[in-house]
């Protein structure tokens, strides 16, 4: 991986001092089709500063417009054509799902950006809203209050970033320094607890003393965020950090225009909140894209941002051929598949119907993505019982036999060819596509510690022999939890046992995903008391993400991932309140003994996470850290809640006018060059003519 340098190429401005001064990560989504993002890439969300939820109210995320679409075609102009599930905000303070993070990668640039390599082989990483790369000043901090350097330290802890002096709002207005402080500081507001504070204090980049601020408990002069002068910062950290760590999270920083995110704010119960993000007029872009238009539910709309200064330096000359973005809000896939065979879109994925269909096509793309998906259930006897009516029984979910034997009841492997386009069997919470060594590549599920851990859980010599799926055991389970239940008075003979299993929508393929999971239900529970008595009862829900941290639902498809080289962080997604699915499990009550170089060690599953990611396992040995990580997933599948069965890859399909960056997946990081390097072989006007010649019927 190289590291380009830009300052030479960058304006001296006389009047503005020049002083020793993306990654486009986007991210997950909810919704249900498990496919792809707005570019067709795996949907990657920064943890929750690049952490999303895949799967409750969004994630249709392949490319098209609709035959009422606005965008006029013109000569010299290339329009990509998408469509997204709707969006909630635009805010860089409270985003959440995939398409929002998706929308937001075309209106910000990074401080630096993971991009294509010369030879379109690798990454390399370049300067953006940077001027140079960061500098560490460590020891000018070392031992100084109130940061809290160790007096000894000497890297790692104290970074100098240089600032672009060319970078600016679509309006004009300059981003300085001070436009930065007054966006971290916002993002850390006590008033406000905001969904993304935590990412300036949890995981790889932990400023100094920014939870004590973001709790009330410190002042804001004493956060790790200094301005230099008008064009240069420094962050001090509690942590130490590498510096392809501190780039690759400093790639997915993103600011608050002061005057717009001001005028938002409102007082909201006991906190304060803005409606920045909300509208087109309600934000302003500081990217390579600005929005023309927003109708909420409908269609947005985004140009080329010509204030940008990528579009005037030397560095991104033949970069950005796109002009215009269209993004129609669309979750029905068979109208996505319509518009793109007529010429109206420019991707779309593809369900496993469709494969049959398309799977040899030319213009196919199979695309690894760091989502895991997998079965979330409500544990909770209490929310359970309320569900329960005379003769319908919901409590034997609250049985961790039950659970367990309904995770054994389903062949993984089939469930996944036939119902989930692309993906492939999965058998862990994190998948394969996380980096555990940025610098050999490792993947954390190659690992011994992540081996081990998968061949315990599941009982095998090796791992091509871990399938998950055992009917004679799923049965013997299902019997022992009905015996369970019934000495407890927890279920009546006479009883059905029914499981309102939530889903975005109702189309054929949650269906047949429903009836494939009902259908193994039945034939592991035959021959037990539970024989026929188990119903399995399809529940539209666009809001299911919501109501399974409340309670109000007993299972659902979930997905989480993002960040995939920082797989210690997805510990957040399970064993935080905040952020988990499973209703019913008490990350904060719950414990898990480790044995750590010969001493056992017991925490709580939240006390591990903040162990391993902010306080004293941060930065031990990777040793240290896989085993840590590992207990904990193998001591969260334990439970059951959580059942994963598939690691996503999308399949989908691109127009004939797009030429990718390279045909060919890199990395997470770039996937295959994104908007930065795609190409049109035909302008809009040329496309359209195109399309009408073949009767808007263009085959694949």
């Amino acid at each position: 991986m190289r590291l380009i340098s830009v300052a030479e190429h960058l304006p001296r401005r006389e009047s503005q001092p020049y002083q020793p001064m993306r990654r486009k990560r986007l991210a997950p989504a909810a919704g249900n089709n498990y496919n792809t993002d707005i570019m067709g890439n795996s949907i990657t969300s920064f943890w929750r500063f690049a952490l999303c939820a895949g799967a409750g109210a969004a994630v249709l995320f392949s490319v098209a417009c609709s035959s009422g679409s606005s965008t006029t075609a013109e000569n010299g102009r290339y329009t990509y054509r998408t469509t997204s599930s709707a969006i909630q905000t635009l805010s860089p303070t409270d985003w959440s799902l995939g398409g929002e993070g998706s929308i937001m990668a075309f209106l910000m640039s990074g401080l630096y950006e993971f991009v294509l390599n010369d030879t379109r082989d690798g990454t390399d990483i370049v300067c953006e809203l940077a001027a140079a790369f960061p500098v560490d000043v460590t020891e000018a901090y070392a031992g100084a209050a109130p940061y809290g350097v160790p007096d000894t330290a000497r890297e790692g802890y104290a970074w100098k970033i240089d600032l672009n002096p060319a970078a600016c709002w679509e309006d004009g207005e300059p981003i300085t320094a001070d436009t930065w402080l007054y966006s971290l500081r916002e993002l850390l507001n006590p008033t406000m607890k905001n969904y993304r504070a935590s990412t300036l204090y949890e995981s790889t980049f932990i400023i100094a003393n920014a939870q004590r601020y973001y709790e009330g408990r410190g002042a804001w002069e004493d956060v790790g965020v200094i301005k230099n002068n008008d064009y240069s910062i420094t962050f001090v950290l509690a942590n130490p950090i590498t510096l392809f760590y501190l780039q690759y999270r400093l790639s997915d920083l993103m600011l608050l225009r002061e005057d717009r995110y001001e005028k938002g704010k409102r007082q909201t119960g006991d906190i304060v909140k803005s409606s920045y993000g909300t509208s087109k007029d309600m934000m302003l872009s500081y990217g390579p894209y600005k929005i023309a238009s927003w109708q909420a539910e409908k269609e947005l709309t985004l140009v080329r941002n010509d204030a940008w200064f990528g579009y005037h330096d030397e560095r991104h000359t033949g970069q950005y051929m796109t002009t215009d973005i269209s993004i129609q809000f669309i979750d029905t896939h068979a109208t996505i598949l319509s518009l793109f065979l007529q010429g109206k879109l420019d991707i779309t994925a593809l369900t496993t119907d469709d494969l049959a269909r398309y799977g040899n096509s030319d213009y196919i793309q199979f695309t690894p993505q760091s989502y895991t998906i997998k079965l979330t259930f409500n544990s909770d006897f209490d929310t359970l019982r309320n569900e329960e009516a005379p003769g319908v029984n919901h409590t034997m979910l609250s049985y961790r036999d039950f659970r367990a034997a309904i995770a054994l009841s389903f062949d993984r492997q089939e469930f996944v060819q036939t119902c989930f386009a692309g993906s492939t069997p999965g058998y862990g919470l994190i998948n394969r596509s996380y980096i555990a060594n940025p610098d050999t590549g490792e993947r954390y599920r190659d690992t011994p510690e992540a081996v081990q851990a998968l061949l315990d859980f599941y009982g095998t010599e090796t791992e091509a022999d871990i399938t998950g799926y055992d009917r004679d055991a799923a049965r013997t389970l299902f019997q022992r939890a009905y015996d369970a239940a019934l000495s407890d008075g927890n279920i009546l003979p006479t009883d059905i046992v029914q499981l309102d299993f939530h889903t975005y929508n109702a189309d054929p393929t949650q269906m047949r995903r429903i009836a494939f999971l009902q259908d193994a239900v039945n034939r592991a529970s035959a021959g037990t008391s539970l024989e026929g008595r188990i119903t399995i009862r399809q529940i539209t829900d666009e809001n299911y993400y919501d109501n399974l941290k409340q309670g109000n639902c007993d299972v659902a498809f979930t997905l989480w991932g993002g960040s995939a080289y920082d797989p210690y962080g997805i510990l957040w997604c399970y064993a935080t309140d905040e952020a988990k699915n499973e209703f019913g499990f008490q990350p904060t009550e719950e414990r898990l003994t480790i044995v750590l170089d010969g001493t056992a060690v017991t925490k709580t599953y939240n006390e591990w996470y903040t162990a391993l990611c902010v306080h004293e396992y941060a930065t031990a040995d990777s040793r240290i850290r896989n085993t840590i990580l590992a207990a904990n997933e193998r001591g969260l599948l334990s439970y059951y809640t959580m059942v994963p069965f598939a690691y996503q890859r999308s399949a989908t399909l691109i127009s004939h006018r797009i030429v990718e960056g390279t045909p060919d997946y890199i990395n997470d990081l770039v996937i295959r060059g994104g908007i930065r390097f795609m190409a049109f072989t035909m302008d809009d006007a040329e496309w359209d003519h195109y399309c009408k010649a073949h009767n808007n019927q263009l085959a694949y």
